[in-house]
């Protein structure tokens, strides 16, 4: 499938080939006891704001661009919880651009009326519980699935190299395969700092598509403020899902965040 870059708003990424890299020297437990470590030394309550520009293109068929909706939005985060303002939605399709603020959100206030509707309904006991889908999570609600834990690693396999980035700071790249095929065991390759042993990029996979999605992937960058607080800068997703008569979507989303300020 083609695959569409979309521009990164005053950030740069990393990419760096694996071919730059060779078999780590550190040992894989070693590595994994300390990202662990460093990951439980991030504040789980942090207090944050900053401005997202989030940026989604629906594809056809072919894996051409259909059509363009781009958001801004104002996100604080509160003990650790997130709130969203959407300040506006723009719309491109067919050569025409429109503002749908208005009319994105009283669909949005629906379908989360709707959503709350039926947890009402669960919680008294009048729908079978159902399993909470993985697809409608944030990057920051992935930290249940991140597989470092001693707890986690006996469900995968994990093959360590060493790499540098352009300017010679050097990298450990952790690649994460499922032992157990799960929707919530995602496995691909985790980009880590080894000075500080921060993962501050991965691109992975669920090891087992959930139903109705023929394929998705997910990729984020990360940074760590004031030593403490780890904060994302990107996030891409792409997917491929639908069932049988019902509308399939395809989409490439990227999420780009600035103005990032960690609040008291």
């Amino acid at each position: 499938m083609r695959r569409f870059i979309l521009p990164a708003a005053g950030a740069a990424f990393l990419l760096i080939p694996a071919a730059l890299s060779a078999q780590a020297s550190l040992p894989v437990e070693t590595l994994l006891d300390r990202v662990a470590a460093r990951l439980e030394s991030f504040n789980p309550k942090s207090n944050w704001q900053a401005s997202i520009r989030s940026t989604q293109i629906e594809l056809d068929r072919k894996g051409r661009p259909e059509r363009t909706t781009v958001q801004t939005k104002a996100v604080a985060v509160i003990e650790g919880r997130r709130e969203e303002d959407i300040l506006s939605v723009v719309r491109t399709e067919d050569g025409v651009t429109r503002d749908i603020t208005e009319k994105y959100l009283a669909e949005r206030r629906a379908r989360w009326e709707k959503y709350r509707a039926q947890e009402t309904a669960r919680e008294r006991g009048k729908e079978p519980a159902r399993r909470r889908s993985r697809l409608g999570m944030r990057v920051e609600d992935f930290a249940g699935l991140l597989p470092f834990s001693p707890e986690r690693r006996t469900e995968f396999s994990f093959a360590a190299r060493e790499g540098a980035a352009p300017d010679g700071r050097p990298l450990y790249f952790l690649d994460v395969r499922a032992k157990v095929k799960d929707v919530e065991n995602w496995e691909g390759t985790y980009t880590i700092d080894a000075a500080t042993f921060t993962p501050f990029h991965a691109r992975l996979t669920p090891s087992e598509t959930p139903p109705f999605v023929k394929e998705i992937e997910v990729e984020a960058d990360f940074q760590v403020f004031e030593g403490v607080h780890i904060i994302p800068l990107r996030t891409w997703v792409r997917i491929n899902a639908g069932f049988l008569f019902l509308k399939r979507i395809r989409a490439v989303s990227e999420e780009v965040y600035t103005d990032i300020r960690v609040t008291r």
